[in-house]
């Protein structure tokens, strides 16, 4: 009888296979993105955080994927914690998970230009003002329609320049711009009907805050741009001598809007991940 063959798994195979399971079903360090998975433990899409890891193929050595296979599923080997991994949060997980399905379909880079786009947009309208008239009446007023239009500037200059934001950035990129559309529309002095054309920018940073952001800064950004738009209404409603029936002939589609669209969108985004998962 011959010696029988040693199938154990050799100590290069098992470490290997701990640390494909270890990139896997933790985090990357901080500062990189290139192993990024849910709380739930789903990856997420891999082509926003970096190139994909080698796969085993139809030509590799079957007996040693099985093994490796039976290695990453062992029970007993899930008790070896990375005392350096730090899994991430929940909101921070579904973010990631979004950004990267968006990535997978789209350059990412082309989204930051749209985003930069429409945001510049809201500056060009406030600096157009001043220069042809219709700036406003105070030395207040008009600092404050300035500086609208210098942080649309900038905020769209910071998507051109860096990495797409993490959560808490894009959440305060919307919330600064709900205050900036707000601030530049009140002191502008704008007829009320220019006035209440410039609240569609409260309609567009719903496209975005209903696709990446979660439930409570989706319903800050409603409560902020629903509070602006009824104050801006309001304002030519008592003060510029428009009817209230006009006044809510106004209000009640733009307010469907500012509602409808990101909570539809949220909905939607929401779906998918849960049909995924």
């Amino acid at each position: 009888m011959g010696a029988r063959p040693n199938t154990a798994p050799s100590r290069e195979l098992v470490r290997d296979t701990l640390h494909r399971r270890d990139r896997l079903r933790s985090p990357a360090p901080e500062g990189s993105r290139s192993a990024m998975v849910t709380r739930d433990g789903f990856p997420a899409p891999r082509r926003a955080y970096g190139p994909s890891r080698p796969f085993t193929t139809a030509f590799d050595s079957g007996a040693e994927y099985a093994e490796s296979r039976e290695l990453a599923d062992d029970p007993s080997l899930a008790s070896a914690p990375e005392p350096d991994d730090e899994p991430l949060g929940e909101l921070e997980g579904r973010y990631e998970w979004i950004v990267g399905l968006m990535s997978s379909f789209t350059d990412e880079r082309l989204v930051r230009w749209i985003i930069a786009f429409f945001t510049a947009s809201m500056g060009v309208c406030a600096t157009l003002e001043i220069l042809f008239g219709f700036g406003a009446t105070s030395t207040f007023a008009l600092g404050v329609q300035v500086g609208s239009a210098a942080f649309a500037f900038a905020a769209a200059l910071w998507w051109l320049i860096t990495s797409w934001p993490r959560l808490h950035s894009a959440f305060a990129f919307v919330v600064l711009s709900d205050i900036g559309i707000a601030a530049a529309n009140l002191s502008a002095n704008m007829p009320p009907a220019y006035a209440v054309g410039k609240t569609a920018f409260f309609v567009v940073l719903g496209l975005f805050a209903g696709v990446f952001l979660d439930r409570w800064m989706l319903i800050t950004h409603i409560a902020l741009a629903g509070t602006a738009v009824t104050g801006i209404i309001g304002y030519n409603m008592l003060f510029q001598d428009v009817p209230p029936l006009g006044a809510l002939v106004v209000w009640a589609p733009v307010m469907s809007l500012i509602i409808a669209v990101p909570a539809l969108l949220y909905t939607f985004v929401r779906a998918v991940r849960l049909d995924q998962s």
